[in-house]
């Protein structure tokens, strides 16, 4: 066999060879293609029929898995199913049905709280601050999310052995009361923990405060701000003698009375 027929046997093989790489890349775009988004999401659906304005609850949900490319983007996915439960209907759903956050009341109040949570009302700088609470450190359960407080510290000087009183912090933000954040409906009075909007520093004083002694909240007015500065402790001296007190007292520039909802000043 001469020189030019092996050429051509070679250049047929080479042109076969490319050929068949070509068909397989342009076979594997095409299936990458028609199988493009036909990954299976789980997705929230009906369990059964129920009529518009139904409280929702976990027993009337279930979890179906379907193609990527036709989940609604308003489907709501099995992670959310919480969320979702307590809240009424907008409309009638069939069974099998996807549930929508358009179905639902309240949806743009429900998808901030969805993506909101705790940590998404945190000012930048600041941290949450979880202390323990009962009913008498904690107003006897009227401290609700948005209220403002000072935070008041009795603690033993371990050299001494006395005891004092002192304000650690004026002026906190509560931003939730046990589990409820502020904005949520539902107000709750019993609660065993507050968490309070604090900068670094003041969480290590809380912490170090609650370890050494026991805390009271102070509840504030919501108009009123102001802070003091050089508060001075008082311990059981203090308290014993006349003098202080009826300083105090005087201190007291208007007495206020309130009656059937107002307030009077005299």
């Amino acid at each position: 066999m001469n020189k030019k027929a092996l050429m051509i046997i070679f250049g047929s093989i080479a042109c076969g060879v490319i050929a068949v790489l070509l068909v397989n890349f342009y076979i594997k775009r095409q299936e990458k293609r028609l199988y493009k988004g036909m990954n299976m999401v789980p997705v929230l659906v009906m369990a059964q029929d129920v009529s518009a304005n139904t409280v929702l609850e976990m027993g009337m949900i279930a979890k179906r898995e379907v193609p990527e490319k036709y989940v609604h983007g308003n489907a709501i996915h099995p992670k959310d199913a919480k969320l979702i439960t307590g809240q009424i209907l907008n409309f009638p759903l069939k069974r099998g049905d996807t549930i929508l956050w358009t179905d639902l009341g309240q949806e743009e109040e429900i998808k901030q709280l969805r993506h909101k949570g705790l940590a998404g009302t945190i000012t930048l700088g600041e941290r949450a601050l979880t202390v323990p609470v009962d009913q008498v450190s904690g107003v006897a359960g009227h401290l609700k999310p948005g209220d403002h407080i000072d935070i008041l510290c009795t603690v033993r000087n371990q050299e001494t052995g006395e005891e004092a009183t002192l304000t650690l912090l004026q002026n906190i933000t509560i931003l939730a009361t046990g589990t409820t954040l502020a904005g949520e409906g539902g107000f709750r009075d019993s609660y065993s923990t507050i968490t309070v909007l604090v900068t670094l520093e003041e969480a290590e004083l809380v912490v170090f405060a609650q370890e050494k002694g026991k805390l009271a909240s102070v509840l504030r007015n919501p108009e009123d701000i102001e802070t003091h500065k050089e508060i001075p402790k008082m311990d059981f001296t203090d308290i014993m003698k006349a003098e202080f007190r009826r300083n105090i007292q005087e201190k007291r520039d208007r007495i206020q009375v309130i009656k059937r909802g107002k307030v009077d000043t005299k």
